[in-house]
């Protein structure tokens, strides 16, 4: 019993925090250096992991979905399969774990060394508004950074999707290609972005929490990054499920 109470005090807790931080963002925004530096921040850490991952996730998607369909013959969707797995599913999904595993925790170790060090009391002291200063520059930037991350990897894990079944697996490229542009629309690309913009600001909002309400000591800080890294990873993959079922249910 005492556990469930904990638990939904803590999601009583996360509840306010979320409401705090876009009550900030839409009342008063940041200096625009500040989401810069974030941004930046965000990609040059992110995007060099992402591209490696989704390079051998799209290689993967081809040779499985090869093997597959070979079962049957029907090798000639392989286009198709590749490209709305992509940009449907992996894209988003590794867009948004990649950013919970680079930038989140970062982003968890150093608001909770600040917490720590009680940096952010002497921002309170100073009457310095800590979400405006620490938490809504991140917010924005990932909210600015996700979708460009997402294009990234659609690319990348489609190239590399197409790179293996015309080179490895001795597909036709022409048909390859007009089987994806058959299946695929427009409308799979923005879910996919849509996904990823989602699965960042949870990751924001998560990882600056479990930052900003870290315990005293090294353990509070190791603690909150690891709370915030199985905790993101756990909600993406959960939330994702019934995000696909509401857009292609």
């Amino acid at each position: 019993m005492n556990q469930v109470i904990k638990f939904m005090s803590g999601l009583g807790q996360l509840g306010f925090f979320s409401v705090r931080i876009f009550t900030t963002l839409f009342r008063s925004w940041p200096e625009p250096r500040l989401v810069f530096e974030q941004m930046f921040k965000i990609g040059v850490e992110t995007l060099p992991v992402l591209i490696a991952v989704c390079t051998f996730v799209g290689t993967n998607i081809a040779l499985v979905g090869y093997h597959i369909f070979k079962g049957f013959g029907g090798q000639e969707f392989l286009g198709a399969y590749v490209g709305l797995s992509c940009l449907r599913e992996m894209a988003p999904i590794l867009t948004g774990a990649l950013m919970a595993a680079k930038p989140g925790t970062d982003i968890s170790a150093t608001i909770a060394t600040m917490r720590v060090k009680e940096q952010i009391d002497a921002l309170e002291v100073m009457s310095v508004d800590p979400f405006k200063f620490l938490i809504v520059p991140r917010m924005i930037a990932f909210i600015l950074t996700a979708p460009i991350l997402v294009l990234f990897a659609d690319f990348v894990s489609v190239a590399a999707g197409f790179a293996v079944a015309v080179f490895q697996l001795h597909q036709n490229a022409g048909h390859f290609i007009n089987q994806m542009l058959a299946y695929v629309r427009m409308e799979d690309l923005i879910n996919g972005m849509f996904k990823g913009l989602l699965f960042a600001i949870v990751s924001c909002i998560l990882s600056t929490y479990f930052g900003y309400t870290s315990k005293p000591g090294p353990k509070g800080v190791s603690r909150a990054i690891n709370l915030s890294v199985v905790t993101i990873a756990s909600f993406i993959v959960i939330f994702n499920f019934f995000l696909t079922a509401a857009i292609y249910g």
